[in-house]
């Protein structure tokens, strides 16, 4: 039986994973939320998975996502912003709350064996994943979303430090859509964008089954055989947004 843990399960990647995992019984499936309610409005499916078990509480909350965490092999960290918002920090809060789950689990327990963390990024964080792609255009891109990765790699940073006794993956994808799921590969070498949210969260699951290929790697995640997903219309509108926090972070607080 697999036991896996999903932090971020109302959000578009998490609530693709849980979609993934939850459609066998043979997967047992702890998630942390903040409302259940919540939950059950995008996985309307949830109260009839025994397989499935739901912890409310902030990511904050040190002793009840130590229980979530328990006895899993595989934990998701998924929890994420879409704004490019001047003081997101959200990616280096869930780390640091991780890491003293996993302490407050290790010291009572002498023969603890931890999980393998598979820890959403972005490809962005990655300058292989560009290297075919115009300078300019990388630029521009990470400026549009700026505070958003430098809270993807203060949590890196903080996670590397204990990789002694951790094993992490850090998932790095393209641009991601709503659209069908259609086969996806890993690669270490090259992003694409677009890829659906659905066959990123297809390869997370792969990182999190795999062998230990992928430990203290970046991993992107494309579409098999050349095939492309569709573009997102809101894209231009969020990149346009995300310049103008990055200029003017002040206007964060102002605009809606």
């Amino acid at each position: 039986m697999s036991a896996y843990a999903i932090l971020g399960a109302t959000g578009q990647v998490g609530g693709s994973i849980l979609k993934l995992l939850g459609s066998s019984p043979e997967n047992n499936i702890n998630v942390l939320v903040r409302s259940r309610a919540k939950l059950e409005k995008s996985y309307p499916s949830l109260s009839s998975k025994l397989n499935i078990r739901v912890f409310e509480g902030n990511v904050s909350d040190v002793a009840t996502l130590a229980q979530c965490l328990e006895g899993t092999r595989t934990v998701f960290l998924t929890t994420a912003v879409t704004d490019n918002d001047p003081g997101v920090s959200i990616a280096v809060d869930t780390a640091h709350a991780v890491i003293s789950a996993l302490d407050s689990l290790k010291a009572k327990d002498t023969y603890f064996k931890p999980p393998r963390l598979v820890v959403l990024s972005s490809a962005a964080m990655d300058e292989r994943f560009w290297r075919n792609v115009p300078a300019l255009v990388h630029k521009f891109v990470y400026a549009a979303h700026s505070y958003i990765y430098d809270d993807l790699a203060r949590a890196e940073t903080y996670l590397r430090q204990y990789e002694d006794w951790l094993d992490m993956t850090f998932v790095m994808p393209g641009g991601l859509t709503h659209d069908v799921q259609q086969g996806h590969e890993l690669s270490a070498e090259y992003q694409q964008t677009y890829i659906s949210f659905l066959d990123l969260a297809a390869g997370m699951i792969e990182v999190a089954d795999g062998d230990t290929k992928w430990e203290g790697k970046h991993v992107s995640v494309v579409l098999q055989g050349g095939r492309q997903a569709r573009l997102e219309l809101w894209a231009p509108v969020d990149m346009g947004m995300g310049i103008l926090y990055y200029l003017f972070p002040w206007l964060y607080k102002w605009l809606p």
